[in-house]
């Protein structure tokens, strides 16, 4: 058996010094800033989209790669680590072609399994840092995949959204729906189910309150057991006042959670949802 490797890409939202602490790889995804073509968390970060926004009106777009960029970059992941297993972990498939170009290209491959999560952001992160745990323990890359593809339809994952624009603006919410929203100040959450996001409850007030309201709500039920006694947030500002305000929140809502690791959500993620969107994921124990 050859050494397994885990790889993301800029959809899965692990940390940067959680993928430097695992070993966890990464390959960013094109961004295109207007006609400049960059690459997530690599030269465009979402500090950049924001405001490239904020300037002009007009979002950043993304786009995935194609079947020879993921036949190049296992191709040189090979060369270093001769005999490798290697693990990809893909944002939902319902939501982007990049699972089924990557796909493609691990057909040109032994023992590289393209992992298509039905999730995204931190909800992939909740995966990899699962599929660590087992590769840790010494399983082997078929091994991590089946249990992976048993484990992903636990994983829970939301957002609530500060403002309804990006999603106005990308397609996402018709005007008079955003129109709506912004006139009744409301915050919508959304979250994952069978591979595709979907609208749940709307929320009222300041993002403050609503993300306390927010966090309630997905958190308040004692007997929910989480698996490794672990959740993710997400905050797409990533201002250091609002992670503790979070934390706080979920510390007395939860004191059993042992592990809360926090994540900004790459430009892949940020260019739909806006600044200001907070996000938790976990996996329930069975």
């Amino acid at each position: 058996m050859g050494k397994v490797l885990i790889f993301g890409d800029s959809t899965c939202d692990l940390p940067p010094e959680w993928r430097k602490k695992l070993g966890v790889g990464f390959m960013p995804l094109p961004v295109n800033v207007g006609a400049d073509a960059r690459l997530d968390m690599h030269d465009v970060f979402p500090g950049e989209v924001f405001e490239y926004y904020k300037k002009t009106g007009t979002l950043c777009t993304t786009s995935a790669p194609n079947t020879m960029d993921y036949v190049d970059f296992w191709t040189k992941v090979r060369e270093r680590e001769p005999g490798c297993e290697i693990l990809h972990f893909h944002i939902s498939s319902d939501m982007t072609v990049t699972h089924q170009v990557a796909d493609m290209a691990a057909k040109e491959f032994e023992n590289i399994w393209s992992i298509d999560t039905k999730s995204v952001s931190i909800g992939v992160a909740a995966l990899l840092l699962e599929a660590c745990r087992l590769r840790d323990a010494g399983k082997s890359g078929r091994e991590i995949f089946d249990a992976i593809e048993k484990i992903k339809s636990r994983v829970k994952v939301s957002f609530v959204i500060d403002s309804v624009e990006f999603l106005h603006k990308g397609g996402r919410c018709s005007g008079l729906a955003a129109l709506g929203a912004n006139l009744l100040n409301l915050h919508p959450a959304i979250s994952m189910k069978d591979g595709v996001l979907s609208p749940g409850k709307k929320y009222r007030g300041s993002m403050k309150n609503v993300s306390k309201s927010y966090l309630t709500d997905a958190l308040s039920d004692k007997s929910l057991k989480l698996d490794q006694n672990r959740i993710l947030v997400a905050n797409t500002s990533f201002n250091e006042e609002m992670n503790n305000y979070l934390l706080e929140i979920i510390r007395a809502l939860r004191p059993d959670i042992k592990e809360i690791i926090f994540s900004q959500p790459g430009c892949s993620v940020c260019v739909h949802c806006g600044p200001n969107t907070i996000g938790i994921a976990y996996i329930p124990k069975e």
